[in-house]
């Protein structure tokens, strides 16, 4: 583990693995670092991994994200890592939001520091175009923002200083439910759906425990509400020259194969690979195959 200071005086959690080319990869919302350790495991004599906690989740949780642009802010972290570890010609890959946040990251400050670039299930954009379904949730879009905008109304009236636990119980109830429907619709295959609604319902305390700690859970809103608001990266796509792979499920609910072929159209050498039976999470859909193009990914 590492505490890398950042350029606002707070503090990113890292954990550093393995040695050998640097390799750095961002995880997706409601996630952590740690949850790269056993994909990665198998490559550590061969290269040197970084996984941060982004802002937010994990060991970073307490990290200030009030009023701050959230993808901008979470870009200038990955930059600040990059210089405390003094890392160049880096191989940087991310997930979901950790995916938003590589795109961001080359808009705000390049990929000069980028050898080659893993995007996994994201578009350019997480706010749909005028008459396209080609932002986050698709056709679902409309409901869920909806939903997170009552959160936010609802967190606002609760006052900044309410713990999680102090919520009015019908407060604390949707809070829960939405992030656990944000997690079910990510897979694909019925049984891990279950289970995610299952934990969240029955398991709450240990959840909020040991994955997504509520200590400050107003910052689970402001990375909702940054999706609601939008950042769209496709004016510096071109620019982008590394070798490049997409990850893509096809049964995903959160981005449609057309959706995420919109970076293609920007980064014409980008190499596609499609999970056929996966949704938003190839690595929990099919772990196996991911596994193995993961490896690949790393090695070419």
């Amino acid at each position: 583990m590492a505490k890398v200071p950042l350029r606002d005086g707070e503090r990113l959690n890292v954990i550093r693995m393995g040695r050998g080319k640097p390799v750095v990869l961002l995880h997706g919302f409601g996630s952590r670092g740690s949850h790269w350790v056993h994909n990665v495991l198998p490559y550590t004599r061969q290269f040197e991994f970084f996984l941060p906690d982004l802002r937010g989740f994990g060991r970073s949780h307490h990290a200030n994200l009030e009023g701050l642009d959230v993808f901008e802010t979470y870009a200038n972290d990955l930059q600040d890592l990059l210089d405390h570890f003094e890392l160049d010609q880096v191989i940087l890959g991310g997930i979901s939001t950790g995916a938003y946040t590589c795109l961001t990251y080359n808009q705000v400050h390049g990929f000069e520091r980028v050898s080659k670039y893993l995007n996994i299930e994201h578009g350019p954009n997480s706010v749909h175009c005028p008459g396209k379904l080609n932002g986050i949730f698709g056709a679902q879009q409309e409901e869920l923002f909806q939903r997170f905008a009552e959160l936010l109304t609802l967190a606002r009236e609760a006052g900044a200083g309410v713990e999680y636990w102090q919520l009015p119980t019908e407060v604390r109830v949707r809070f829960r439910d939405t992030v656990a429907f944000i997690y079910s619709i990510a897979m694909y295959r019925g049984l891990a759906r279950w289970v995610v609604e299952l934990a969240s319902r029955y398991a709450e305390p240990l959840l909020t425990r040991h994955m997504m700690p509520v200590e400050k859970w107003q910052t689970y809103l402001n990375v909702m509400q940054a999706f609601m608001s939008g950042r769209d990266t496709r004016d510096a796509l071109s620019a982008i020259r590394v070798p490049t792979t997409l990850m893509m499920g096809r049964q995903s609910r959160y981005f449609s194969l057309a959706a995420q072929h919109e970076l293609v159209e920007h980064i014409p050498h980008a190499k596609v690979i499609i999970f056929d039976k996966a949704g938003h999470a190839p690595m929990v859909d099919q772990p196996l195959k991911f596994q193995r193009e993961f490896g690949r990914f790393l090695r070419t």
